[in-house]
């Protein structure tokens, strides 16, 4: 039995170790952190952000990877079966009972990823979770009024109105979840030479699947408002049963096709 006990306890304590963070002491709750950074310039609002996120202050959920298995045609048109690790829901600050999805600036959301050897989505991917997401909600917008919808005040409202989606559908905080916001991705817009330092946003799936967001990299990396989500995906990726990094699979020119439907690979796959 001790033995027993011994292996229980191993176990545990590499699958916490593998989350490769330390979780805060004192950890904020959501709604303390929004009121924190309600009346911040957006720059200042994000450095605190960041600080909180890296001290582990999100909720565990986060990192509770859902697994997408699937079959691609590689460049070379071969069917692979690909395996991909993704986040339930978007990056938010908080715990599991209080927390706040958060709209990030694509330099915060990197470092948060680059903390978790994971990457963000490409469109294909924001597809692919959008097919396998366990709940899918109806997209929630505000009507643009001057620059209201890029305020912290805005942020918190739609977070609370998503929780309070889910909430009424049944589901638990920690659903994997889609529908709910614009995905902040990759792609060869990257090296876009008439805009080099810009953000790429897709998805905010409608219930019928189709995208309300087009792939576009009109907005300077500067901006962000209440429908940008940053959603993690693990840099190990599964293809026919080997493990491959999701990074380098975007630049290699047959498996790039795997995770990408643009028409060749990247040639910089983080912001």
């Amino acid at each position: 039995m001790q033995s027993k006990i011994t292996l229980v306890i191993f176990f545990l304590s590499c699958s916490v170790l593998s989350y490769n963070t330390v979780w805060s002491q004192e950890r904020k709750k959501g709604s303390e952190i929004y009121e924190q950074v309600r009346e911040l310039e957006p720059g200042e609002r994000e450095r605190v952000i960041l600080k909180e996120l890296l001290s582990g202050n999100f909720p565990e959920f986060l990192l509770g990877w859902q697994k997408i298995t699937t079959r691609q045609k590689d460049a070379s048109g071969n069917s692979r079966k690909l395996s991909l690790f993704v986040s339930p829901d978007y990056v938010s600050v908080g715990n599991k009972k209080d927390y706040f999805i958060i709209p990030l600036r694509p330099n915060i959301a990197q470092k948060f990823a680059d903390k978790h050897n994971a990457s963000l989505p490409t469109p294909k991917v924001s597809d692919l979770i959008y097919q396998h997401a366990r709940l899918k909600l109806e997209p929630f917008n505000y009507i643009p009024r001057g620059t209201r919808n890029e305020s912290t005040d805005i942020f918190y409202d739609h977070s609370r109105v998503i929780q309070a989606q889910m909430k009424a559908s049944g589901f638990p905080p920690g659903t994997f979840i889609a529908g709910t916001k614009k995905d902040m991705v990759i792609s060869t817009k990257l090296t876009d030479p008439t805009r080099p330092r810009h953000v790429s946003i897709y998805g905010w799936h409608k219930l019928n699947g189709k995208p309300i967001q087009p792939l576009y990299n009109g907005h300077i990396n500067t901006y962000v408002d209440y429908s940008h989500g940053a959603r993690l995906i693990s840099n190990r990726v599964l293809i026919d049963g080997d493990e491959f990094n999701y990074r380098e699979i975007l630049k290699d020119e047959n498996l790039y096709k795997l995770l990408s439907d643009e028409d060749q690979p990247l040639e910089k796959s983080t912001y």
